[in-house]
């Protein structure tokens, strides 16, 4: 093994996996700017401009590649290479057009890893391939789930170790359930969780929790490091007008209260209209900004402008907004609400969002409260999981007690701080037991 380490990311582009991709790049970045070569290989789809000039980037496999129930090289490598031609945005909106067909690619995928005695074995080659040609020696697998492609190729090709994270990976359990493989997907993971040389990362303490309970992974071959962010420079904060070219409306006169992240239906952006909708009957004042992608087609999206307008609410909405509008909507919030009814094994959006000074408020439920509070101190408050009302109540404390704001804004750039991208380095670096080593004097 080379004596200074050559770090592989193996990550999934978008869609539901976007917050992983996120934080992959961002750790995979920070290893570049330390001077570590990196390279990167996408799975099902790509967001290259993620990643620092000088990273290598590969197509693991594109989507195509598990349009059927058996893995296609036909598909993947000629029908994918086409698709690929086109431009991102409309293979986006055509497949969010066509409702279910993710849900079936990622079952698919579940089925070749899990469904077969040697699962994916022509994609673990390649892995096994692209790992010698990069020279890589620590392969940094994205979900836990995509491991026994970590595991095969590693058999195929010795010479480098490989780290799992466990990040969302309830969603391919979810799969494996939907087609008969619940146990055979708990007994492989499990394998490949015993057979990397360092316990897995899990992003939280309540996901450690809960893979334990739902998957029997041994709690001992499991570690919490937490996600990270990049953290704003200080004293910059962006100007209000750049929001107003979004929404021509607001106004910086009145407190806005925003929710940014995916549009989809575990986000539980519904529960915060009615919140609003009580707030409005109690002539509580604020202005509701609601905008991110979506993973899932625009039915849910729909679904919030149709309520919106039956419970007679003005929302600022949009899709997908530029960085620099999102760094914008952070750093003139009054508050950021995350009301997912899922059980978040972590909260990237409330850690960015606490970096800009904003308050934010999150359901008492998985692995997102542990993000916004540090020994005593507070960034931020939590409502009842699933409670429309309580979750009024508790914006109408931040958005009329203005001592109670003061005293949240105060702590915020402190615990967010605590979940910088660097920390998160580090900690991994220590993890794998590598002397971490500062940024490049001048690194981007």
């Amino acid at each position: 093994m080379n004596e200074t380490p050559v770090f592989a990311f193996v990550t999934m582009g978008s869609g539901d996996f976007l917050g992983a991709t996120v934080r992959d790049l961002a750790l995979a970045n920070t290893l570049h700017r330390r001077g570590y070569k990196v390279v990167v290989y996408w799975m099902m789809e790509t967001n290259e401009e993620m990643a620092d000039q000088g990273i290598g980037q590969r197509i693991l496999c594109y989507g195509t590649r598990y349009q059927f129930g058996r893995p296609s090289w036909l598909l993947d490598q000629v029908l994918g290479r086409l698709l690929f031609l086109l431009p991102k945005a409309y293979r986006v909106r055509s497949v969010q057009k066509r409702a279910g067909y993710v849900d079936r690619l990622l079952s698919n995928l579940v089925h070749a890893l899990y469904g077969q005695a040697d699962g994916d074995r022509a994609l673990a080659r390649r892995l096994a391939t692209f790992m010698a040609r990069d020279g890589a020696t620590h392969l940094m697998m994205s979900y836990a789930s995509i491991g026994p492609l970590a595991l095969a190729a590693r058999r195929m090709r010795n010479g480098f170790d490989y780290l799992l994270t466990f990040q969302g990976d309830e969603q391919f359990a979810a799969h494996a359930n939907r087609i008969g493989l619940i146990e055979p997907f708990y007994a492989r993971l499990r394998e490949v969780v015993e057979h990397s040389k360092w316990p897995a990362i899990a992003v939280s303490a309540d996901y450690i929790d809960r893979i334990v309970d739902e998957m029997a992974v041994p709690r001992e071959q499991l570690e919490v490091v937490y996600n990270g962010v990049e953290l704003p420079l200080p004293d910059s904060k962006p100007t209000f007008a750049r929001l107003k070219e979004i929404f021509p409306g607001l106004s910086p006169h009145y407190p806005m209260v925003v929710f940014l992240g995916r549009q989809d239906v575990e986000k539980g952006i519904d529960l915060l209209l009615y919140a609003a909708r009580q707030l409005m009957d109690r002539k509580v004042q604020l202005q509701l900004v609601v905008c991110g992608s979506t993973a899932k087609g625009q039915s849910y999206r729909k679904v919030l402008t149709d309520l919106a307008e039956h419970l007679g609410l003005t929302v600022f909405h949009a899709g997908s907004v530029p960085n620099d509008v999102r760094a914008a909507l952070f750093a003139h919030s009054h508050c950021v609400v995350y009301p997912s009814v899922n059980r978040e094994p972590f909260g990237l959006v409330v850690a960015e969002a606490m970096s800009y000074g904003a308050p934010v408020l999150v359901p008492d439920y998985g692995g997102i409260g542990e993000v916004i509070r540090q020994g005593g101190k507070a960034g931020g408050l939590t409502f009842r999981a699933w409670d429309s009302g309580d979750l009024a109540a508790q914006l109408e404390r931040l958005l009329v007690d203005k001592a109670l704001h003061r005293g949240l804004v105060a702590n915020t750039r402190a615990i967010a701080a605590r979940f910088s991208v660097d920390n998160m380095t580090d900690d991994v670096l220590t993890h794998m037991g590598i002397i971490a080593q500062p940024a490049l004097a001048g690194a981007a």
